[in-house]
């Protein structure tokens, strides 16, 4: 039994795959999505799904259009029978990395290796480096025991959010 999340390379969905089965009986199988904090974000009535011994895998491509956040981390929930199964995180950060793409160019057209560009280039590596971090962070949290999920969920949201504090409004697109 497992649950895995993944998010699209354009943040407009969430892969969910739940692979449950009742050996002797059917199952109702739910999905609750959260944010950083714990709260529902999920604005649609949950996916519901009849799970058997037969029925194998549950796919779900949740709409982020669904949510009632476009950026940040996303927590889905599995429940059976009402009952919480497992919990995965993913972060859905095309926000920083439209932010990124914008540092890129400025450092594709810097003719100089002035301060400048130095600067940009820092900027764009503390950005990079927060993002891999928090990504990093909610990989260990997708792993560890129920009592260190939330640790490492407040972690990665920490970089993510210095991160967005580091694109700043200047950035353009969603920034």
């Amino acid at each position: 039994m497992a649950l895995t999340v993944a998010a699209s390379n354009t943040c407009e969905q969430i892969n969910i795959i739940a692979d449950y089965y009742s050996a002797s009986t059917s199952a109702n199988l739910t999905f609750s999505a959260l944010n950083a904090s714990g709260q529902s974000i999920l604005n649609i009535t949950s996916p519901s799904f009849t799970v058997t011994a037969s029925s194998g895998p549950v796919t779900y491509p949740l709409l982020v259009s669904d949510l009632s956040i476009t950026n940040g981390i996303v927590t889905i929930v599995s429940y059976i029978n009402g009952a919480e199964m497992d919990r995965k995180s993913v972060l859905l950060n095309c926000d920083i990395d439209c932010c990124l793409t914008k540092l890129t160019n400025e450092l594709i057209d810097c003719a100089c290796d002035c301060a400048k560009c130095s600067s940009v280039l820092a900027k764009a590596q503390k950005i990079m480096l927060l993002l891999k971090s928090a990504e990093y962070s909610l990989k260990q949290s997708n792993v560890v025991g129920t009592t260190l999920k939330a640790g490492y969920i407040t972690d990665a949201n920490n970089k993510y959010t210095k991160a967005r504090e580091v694109c700043d409004n200047s950035c353009g697109c969603d920034c």
